[in-house]
């Protein structure tokens, strides 16, 4: 022992941060000068005790500034174990890397040396506290990737610094992740070891699927050829197949293979096709001969969207409304669906669509909802053709409505003389009978009726039930919100006395000043007849007709014909009060004479476009007539009759376009027109040129991915060679999952970093399967250019093989496995190892540890401030 306390002596030595005898010799020299001169009355050996004193303290105070420590060399080893455990490292590995930890201990143990500490890492790193907790996997997803650099540094911040730190690093030696060589650099800087324990490879080879690719431009019921690219990591034979996904539109010839892999790539073919447009997965198998190491990489997914045929919805408001133009587009190759508006309910989905075609639709089928989805379909890009008919435009109630703020032509005409066109009379029937659904109809219908007659007509609004009450006096249909306002406020109740609803109709349009005076009378009931008849032939007398509206069975059929052939008017009767408003339209569209003009019409060019290339629009058929509008500012009149009024009109409206044809599709007006042979040419163009337009330039989108994060790149070129600058772009990601459903589009912004260069980044809400890009890059509000891709994430890259590399191939930066293990070891001063007792072996590592003086020379300082005190109180006795 004492020779052992005799060797740490010789070795342990004194320094100081700043010359300390300096200071003590500057702070005695005065003390002495002054002892000679005291005048204090104290015996001569008291003065030189008070000096020795004083001459100690000071001196101890400048050795404390003088920052002494003692320094000796460090002779404990602190060890940090970091253990491997990503998926890439088998249950087999983990078990050998807790026989080192193990063995680590119990060397540690026999020189003496605290125990060492221990670390798992994957993605992430943790210490293990419980002490001989074994090393097990880390919880998903930290086990996808392997970050050696993140595990050294977090180890090397638990090493001791008062002891020799030496980290030993047990890990297939295998980073999806980091800069180790940096990290170290760094470890070197420090003076700290890092020793290498490369575990166990698997005896298992492994195949893996790492890419699936087609070609950019993929068409319906085209073939196309898709590549498969695998990686062994040896030998071996494979059995590779490819399917749809379960996808019935899906056709691939020979879809699996059995091929022959060397170590390294091998990439298989398929031939697939596609039979109907739209997005398409395929899915792919590799299963190699004598089992694989790892299942999860036998696996890929790619999704490929094809361009879809254009779509058209065709609503009709009466049935045939559209027929013929539907079959000129089908002889043209474009797909059109064919729906009566009643039907579409009040949650549209026109997204599907690139022409929505309104033919001959009255305002009562499309209620707000409908239209709001109509408007912003069109805004988002969509086209909306609007046409003609006696339900449509201004007859078909539009007139202020919203389909009317969105059509390039206005509804309302000029008011060329005083007299009223019309003067209306609604005879409603509001007993018991109607009430619920019937009533809240009818006051639909009766509204609409005001809502599309001219200004300069009047209205006037009758209830009945035991007796008559005229809900809105006659007057101008210009006073909308009043009329509307009080139909509103109609209710059910009592019986059916439908003369006293007649007589007052009579009495309120006998003095009205208009050139047709007309009642619309509606009832579902039982009423008398007394009297009913007389009131009928007087009413014609006076020039006033009538129609009659039954609802329901219990409507008196008999009276209510009678009331119309009597009256000069029709008789409708309706089992379905959904019908009521289209009755009224109907009704109201049939009595009007300036919003429709129903005579031969000749057509005219107004303006050439692309649309009409090709069409002898001059020798087309005369047509039966037309709905008059009048064109807005900045309408584009293609088509017009032969006294100008619009015919075929367009405008933009948001990133689409609205055009509107005046004349019907040829349910009636535009027959002849039918069978006029360039009919299908003409409207397969109009509905091109309106329908939802693609871009002008489609470029590749390319997608290359590090690590976790995956970067879009467009190089946008235009056609005279000259960079596609100050574009505003966005992007569009689809991710979809091997099993489930295509997630919800996720839009990117896409910034220009370079002339004609845009792109976006962005860390994929997936870890394996595929991903579909689109891009569009827009001027303003019209499209420039589109771009599109995809890319495949087959599986974590923790998972992926790695073949032998080739010999005399460079080390650096492919290097992996033991060979990248020894390297960043040698680096630090370490070196890989097979035995953990070497991590305890004399290195190149020794250092010093430093221990401050400061403190204990403080102290002794105050003892010897306290003495001197002491003796400057109390006289020793003189020497005599």
């Amino acid at each position: 022992m004492n020779a052992l306390l005799a060797a740490a002596a010789s070795e342990s030595r004194l320094a100081f941060e700043h010359p300390a005898w300096l200071l003590a010799l500057l702070a005695a020299l005065p003390l002495a000068l002054v002892m000679r001169r005291s005048l204090a009355d104290f015996p001569r050996r008291q003065l030189r005790l008070q000096t020795v004193l004083r001459t100690l303290v000071l001196g101890a105070v400048a050795a404390a500034l003088a920052g002494p420590s003692l320094r000796r060399p460090a002779r404990a080893v602190s060890a940090v174990a970091l253990v491997d455990v990503s998926d890439s490292v088998s249950d087999q590995a983990i078990a050998f890397a807790n026989g080192a930890v193990a063995a680590l201990g119990r060397a540690a143990a026999a020189h003496g040396d605290p125990k060492p500490r221990v670390v798992r890492f994957g993605a992430r790193a943790e210490e293990l506290i419980t002490d001989g907790e074994p090393v097990a996997r880390l919880p998903a997803p930290a086990g996808e990737a392997t970050d050696l650099a993140l595990a050294v540094g977090f180890g090397a911040g638990l090493a001791d610094a008062t002891a020799i730190p030496r980290l030993l690093l047990i890990s297939d030696g295998v980073p999806t992740r980091g800069d180790l060589a940096s990290t170290g650099e760094r470890l070197r800087d420090r003076g700290t070891a890092l020793y290498a324990l490369a575990l166990p490879s698997d005896s298992r080879g492994d195949v893996a699927v790492v890419g699936l690719t087609a070609p950019d431009d993929v068409r319906a019921r085209t073939p196309f050829r898709v590549d498969v690219r695998l990686l062994a990591d040896r030998a071996t034979e494979a059995r590779v197949r490819l399917d749809g996904a379960g996808d019935p539109h899906v056709a691939i010839d020979e879809p699996e293979q059995t091929l022959a892999l060397a170590p390294g790539a091998t990439t298989a073919t398929f031939t697939v096709r596609i039979t109907e447009p739209g997005t398409a997965t395929l899915h792919v198998r590799a299963t190699a001969a004598g089992g694989d190491r790892h299942p999860a990489n036998d696996e890929g997914v790619l999704a490929i969207a094809t361009e879809r045929d254009p779509r058209v919805l065709c609503l009709e408001g009466t049935p045939a409304a559209s027929g013929s133009f539907a079959r000129a587009l089908a002889a043209e190759h474009i797909a059109a669906d064919v729906r009566s508006a009643r039907g579409l309910g009040r949650d549209a989905d026109f997204g599907r669509y690139d022409l929505v075609v309104l033919a001959d639709v009255p305002r009562a089928m499309l209620p707000d909802p409908t239209l709001a989805a109509l408007e912003t379909f069109v805004r988002q890009g969509g086209g909306l053709l609007v046409a003609g008919g006696t339900q449509s435009f201004g007859p078909g109630g539009y007139t202020t409505t919203r389909l009317e703020s969105m059509l390039p032509v206005r509804l309302d005409q000029p008011d060329k003389r005083e007299e009223a066109t019309l003067a209306l009379a609604l005879v409603i029937d509001r007993s018991g009978s109607m009430s619920g659904p019937k009533m809240e109809l009818t006051k639909e219908a009766a509204r609409a009726t005001a809502e599309a007659l001219p200004s300069s007509d009047q209205i006037a609004v009758i209830v009945f039930d035991s007796a008559a009450t005229p809900v809105v006096r006659l007057q101008r249909a210009a006073n909308r919100q009043r009329i509307l306002s009080d139909i509103a406020r109609i209710g059910a109740s009592g019986g059916t006395n439908i003369l006293s609803g007649l007589r007052e109709a009579v009495d309120e349009l006998l003095p009205a000043h208009a050139r047709k005076k007309h009642i619309i009378l509606l009832s579902d009931g039982q009423s008398p007849y007394e009297e009913i008849p007389d009131l009928v032939d007087a009413a014609t007398a006076a020039r006033i007709t009538i129609s009659a509206v039954g609802v329901g069975d219990g409507a008196d059929q008999t009276l209510l014909k009678m009331v119309a052939t009597r009256g000069g008017g029709r008789f409708y009767h309706t089992r379905d009060p959904a019908s009521i408003p289209r009755i009224f339209s109907r009704e109201t569209s049939e009595l009007g004479d300036r919003s429709i003009v129903e005579r031969p019409t000749s057509v005219r060019v107004a303006k050439r476009v692309a649309a009409l290339a090709g069409v002898a629009v001059e020798s087309a058929p005369a047509l039966g007539g037309y709905v008059v509008t009048r064109p807005r500012p900045q309408t584009e009149q293609i088509l017009a009759t032969g006294d100008g009024a619009p015919l075929y009109a367009r405008w933009q409206l948001g990133l689409g376009q609205v055009a509107a044809w005046t004349s019907d599709l040829g349910a009636r007006w535009a027959a002849t027109w039918s069978r006029w042979p360039p009919y299908e040419k003409l409207w397969s163009q109009v509905a091109r040129a309106t329908m939802r337009r693609r871009a002008a330039a489609h470029f590749p989108l390319r997608a290359t991915r590090s690590g976790d994060l995956v970067r879009l790149t467009v190089d946008a070129v235009g056609a005279d060679d000259r960079f596609l600058v100050g574009l505003e772009g966005s992007a569009q990601v689809i991710a979809v999952s091997p099993g489930r459903p295509p997630a919800p589009p996720r839009t990117l912004p896409m910034a220009e970093t370079a002339p004609g260069r845009y792109e976006a980044s962005f860390h994929p809400d997936i870890e394996t399967g595929a991903l579909l890009f689109s891009a569009t890059l827009a001027e303003g509000t019209a499209p420039a250019a589109a771009a599109s891709g995809r890319m495949t994430l087959p599986f974590a890259p923790e998972l992926r093989p790695h073949p032998p590399a080739a010999p005399g191939g460079p080390a650096q930066p492919g290097q992996e496995g033991p060979a990248l293990l020894a390297a960043t070891a040698a680096r630090t001063g370490g070196r890989l190892i097979s035995d953990v007792a070497d991590l305890y072996e004399d290195g190149p590592d020794r250092r010093e540890t430093q221990q401050p003086l400061r403190t204990p020379i403080l102290l002794a300082a105050a003892l010897l401030f306290v003495a001197d005190v002491f003796f400057r109180r109390v006289r020793l006795p003189r020497d005599d």
